[in-house]
């Protein structure tokens, strides 16, 4: 069973940082995109290439890799629900013997 949580947090750390990373350099790339929308078609800038893609689906990665992240964040606290409320337990009341919370 221990093995078997060590792959599942593996896999959830992986989608969190591969979330982080995209959104990171996606929102980098959208930071430094030129401004403005569509303007009712008054600019000529709206569907330029940004490295690979036009700013909407730079927008669309941003989005979508974020929301992984976030999703990827619940999972971690969830696997970690059980330390999460015994580290909780621990810091807010007087610790007696033998009431260690498992790593």
């Amino acid at each position: 069973m221990k093995r078997n949580k060590s792959k599942i947090n593996y896999v959830i750390d992986m989608v969190i940082a591969l979330g982080f990373l995209l959104s990171l350099f996606s929102g980098c790339v959208l930071l430094f995109a030129p401004q403005g929308g569509y303007m009712g078609g008054r600019n000529p800038g709206f569907s330029q290439q940004l490295i690979f893609f036009e700013k909407p689906v730079w927008k669309a990665i941003h989005n979508w890799s974020s929301i992984f992240m976030a999703l990827g964040v619940l999972g971690h606290l969830v696997l970690h629900w059980n330390w999460i409320v015994c580290m909780t337990k621990s810091i807010f009341r007087v610790k007696t013997k033998g009431q260690d919370c498992p790593a």
